[in-house]
């Protein structure tokens, strides 16, 4: 059996591990390496606590020109592993098995990021007429966490790619438009009591309560008036709240309440549109009522005064904003991209309910991007997580006509 030329980078990556929110410098180190080796200075942002960063490479053009081409775009970040059971092999043990390669990051998606490595000495030797990018990121399985800061560095070191594909497993398919995905987290602080003195208390769990059934009208609205984009398999914004804690006990009036809420946008709704009606609930009305309580408790209580309503609060955070990708019908990456995947003339692309970097290269650095990788979504954070061999002889396919592309005159 003839195994894909890039499968050595591939295992390498898989066997660097980089779990979210731990350091990502195992696989860093693999690709400076790399990039070094033939005379390029990748280009770090990082995380806040530097434990992470994001790295940037621009292969450049003959003429040393580094402005337009496309962004080779994938995330260094894979899921965890624990409490899953692996039979196959070790998640950090890339095993080629039956047709297909198994191991964390197999499929999501460091298979792509090593196809692009595999590509780099060729694009070296090649004489291109158009730059190549390589980018990646920290913590997408997160929330995007790292990209920005990284598109945010190369656009203001006057880098303007003209395109970009993110590599996420899509099965080699062109995806063109996914929804936004977004969390944030709505925290209540109220006053604890015994509960045979409640008036005297002020409950955290009822604005909290209100919260959740706003939330869910709000959902509501979304379903029943749109925008709608039927291209989508759920052809509207959806969302709601999905995590609660709060009280310490049932004879304790509810002094802290946590709650984190996810929505996810088509790509007509922008993601200030919700957090405005989101704040506008807090600020408006539930914050007023909070504060309106406080006060007779604090009367009832003999607490002096404004000693209960200081202390209530609500407090809201949007957590991640993953903004959604809409990229035109009839886009020209579109066309290249489904060129390059081995489909020439077609026009024809994809959408998806998952997020992906893609809408803040489109976003943020103003780039035409679509999502094009190998694997099945399927498989991603699964145990025994797997990519057919077969998708990753086609990714290096893909690779040789970018490669052919940036070539030409």
């Amino acid at each position: 059996m003839t195994l894909p030329a890039s499968l050595p980078w591939i295992e390498k990556l898989i066997a660097a591990q980089s779990i979210s929110q731990t350091s990502n410098r195992p696989v860093l180190d693999l690709l400076a390496a790399e990039f070094e080796a033939h005379g390029l200075t990748p280009h770090y942002t990082y995380s806040e606590d530097g434990e992470r960063a994001n790295l940037f490479v621009t292969v450049p053009a003959a003429d040393g020109g580094r402005d337009g081409g496309v962004v080779l775009s994938g995330h260094t970040d894979v899921v965890p592993v624990e409490g899953q059971a692996w039979t196959v092999t070790a998640p950090f043990t890339p095993l080629v098995k039956d047709g297909k390669l198994y191991g964390r990051g197999s499929s999501d998606m460091k298979s792509f990021t090593g196809s692009a490595m595999w590509l780099l000495p060729q694009l070296l030797e090649a004489k291109l007429t158009k730059p190549v990018h390589f980018a990646f990121s920290y913590d997408e399985e997160i929330g995007c966490v790292g990209a920005p800061a990284m598109i945010e560095d190369f656009r203001a070191r006057g880098i303007a790619p003209d395109f970009a594909v993110i590599g996420e497993p899509s099965m080699m398919q062109v995806i063109s438009a996914h929804k936004g995905a977004h969390r944030g987290r709505v925290t209540f602080t109220g006053i604890a009591k015994h509960a045979s003195l409640g008036p005297h208390g002020v409950n955290a769990l009822a604005p909290a309560a209100e919260f959740i059934t706003f939330f869910e009208q709000l959902a509501g609205t979304w379903r029943a008036e749109g925008p709608f984009d039927e291209g989508f398999v759920v052809p509207y914004s959806t969302g709601g709240v999905n995590f609660a804690r709060g009280g310490i006990q049932y004879n304790i009036v509810g002094e802290h309440v946590v709650l984190e809420y996810d929505f996810r946008t088509v790509p007509q709704m922008t993601t200030d549109e919700v957090v405005t009606q989101i704040e506008a609930k807090i600020a408006d009305d539930l914050l007023p009522a909070l504060k309106a309580r406080a006060a007779d408790a604090e009367a009832l209580a003999g607490a002096a005064p404004g000693e209960f309503v200081d202390a209530v609060g609500i407090e809201h955070e949007l957590l991640a904003a993953v903004p959604a990708l809409g990229t035109a019908d009839g886009a020209e990456i579109i066309a290249l991209a489904n060129e390059w995947a081995g489909r020439p003339g077609s026009v024809e692309a994809q959408k998806v309910t998952y997020g992906t970097e893609a809408g803040q290269f489109a976003l943020y650095g103003g780039v035409q991007a679509v999502v094009c990788g190998p694997g099945d979504i399927a498989q991603a954070h699964t145990p025994n997580e797997w990519i057919e061999l077969s998708q990753i002889e086609a990714c290096d396919r893909f690779m040789l006509k970018v490669l052919e592309w940036a070539s030409q005159e």
